[in-house]
């Protein structure tokens, strides 16, 4: 299966201090993983690669999830300040 049929669902972003965590759900059809970010190593990635039977490198993996992670974080704000903000 390809990298691009996963999906990062349920992101969630807390800030504490400066110390940012992040998890979510990595899901494909009926299989999912929750994940943390910071627990997204080689040896995590190649876990994911078992659990939902990817085809690509360990890199191209991670490269994907990141992608999908960064999608999901802009498209789940809430909070509009800077620049734009009224």
């Amino acid at each position: 299966m390809s990298d691009r049929n996963l999906q990062v669902v349920g992101l969630s972003i807390t800030e504490d201090y400066y110390s940012y965590r992040g998890a979510f759900r990595l899901c494909c059809g009926e299989k999912y993983m929750d994940i943390e970010l910071e627990e997204l190593t080689d040896s995590k990635i190649n876990e994911i690669k078992d659990v939902f039977g990817l085809d690509g490198s360990v890199q191209d993996i991670k490269n994907e999830i990141m992608s999908k992670v960064l999608e999901a974080s802009g498209l789940e704000s809430r909070f509009v300040e800077g620049k734009g903000y009224r």
